[in-house]
């Protein structure tokens, strides 16, 4: 079952940012997940993450953002839960991070500059992304109410600390080994937060189960039929995102035809789009175009292979 932390990230992926909270949540993802090499090309980036549609969102954000050439592989990791890793190489490295005021030297600056963070909705999309790089929160159905991001600095830690605090969330900070916890126990801070970084019927689900169910009345908004066909198409999109990062996992996507592969990355790159949207951005890419159905089409190859692989890891 997929875990509660797991479903806040996956609706902020979704949310749509204007340019400069984009910048502000890229910076907080590169901080976290980034890391720098120098080779013969210059100074290059490397994001890495285990969520592939938070991969997605790195991708279109960098592409809206630089146009960078980027590099998408997926491997495995070998030990404890042996999560797929998503991992993006980064053109115009040293571009990207001093756009983004991070360079200091060869490496990355402690703390953000205050630039990236000036208005509400730099703020907010900040913190959407630390959470997206490093948040966890226990299911609502436990009494044991907790939030947590983790960071390597306590300088950064008490900058995110301060920005938190700035709604009012009495966020706090402890040293866990070698890392550094900024933290929520309070179930309402915790939904303040949620709310505060788009994760809003994250927020519903939390307050319904925490209170009861007294909030119930709520779902009667999802009658909006406009509201209800975004869901649908955007967790048809979830599911072929599944689809996709589980045949790469089993057996590569090589197993494809390379119009099917076209399609697989397209949908990987821009998670949020719809089958209309995913038609015009499989032009620019290809210089072809598709149609709905044949979108269809190829989505539904890829779904009975995902399908086959995983009756046969049930059987084997």
């Amino acid at each position: 079952m997929i875990s509660f932390a797991r479903e806040v990230k996956e609706e902020i992926v979704f949310n749509d940012f204007d340019r400069s909270s984009e910048r502000a949540i890229l910076a907080a993802i590169i901080k976290i997940n980034g890391t720098l090499s120098l080779s013969q090309q210059g100074l290059s980036l490397t994001l890495r993450t285990e969520n592939a549609k938070i991969a997605s969102k790195i991708h279109k954000l960098l592409k809206d953002l630089y146009q960078p050439s980027i590099e998408f592989r997926v491997s495995r990791k070998m030990k404890l839960k042996k999560n797929n890793v998503y991992t993006l190489l980064v053109s115009k490295g040293r571009e990207i991070l001093e756009d983004l005021y991070m360079m200091e030297g060869l490496g990355f600056v402690l703390i953000p500059d205050r630039r990236l963070v000036e208005t509400d909705k730099d703020k907010r999309a900040f913190l959407a992304g630390v959470f997206l790089s490093c948040g966890s929160v226990n299911n609502p159905d436990t009494s044991n109410y907790h939030l947590e991001m983790s960071v390597n600095e306590i300088e950064y830690a008490e900058f995110i600390q301060d920005i938190m605090n700035g709604y009012e969330l009495n966020a706090k900070v402890m040293k866990r080994r070698n890392k550094y916890i900024v933290y929520l126990k309070s179930a309402e801070k915790i939904g303040d937060f949620l709310r505060a970084i788009g994760a809003s019927q994250s927020v519903m689900n939390f307050e319904i189960t925490r209170i009861d169910r007294s909030m119930a009345n709520t779902v009667n908004r999802w009658n909006n039929c406009d509201i209800a066909n975004e869901v649908k198409a955007m967790n048809a999109s979830s599911a072929q995102i599944e689809d996709i990062a589980y045949v790469i996992d089993k057996v590569g996507i090589e197993i494809f035809d390379n119009k099917t592969i076209d399609v697989a990355i397209v949908r990987l790159e821009n998670p949020e789009l719809t089958l209309n949207e995913l038609a015009g951005a499989y032009f620019e890419r290809t210089g072809k175009t598709i149609s709905k159905s044949g979108l269809h089409h190829r989505f539904k190859k890829i779904k009975e292979e995902a399908l086959k692989l995983r009756q046969m890891e049930n059987e084997s």
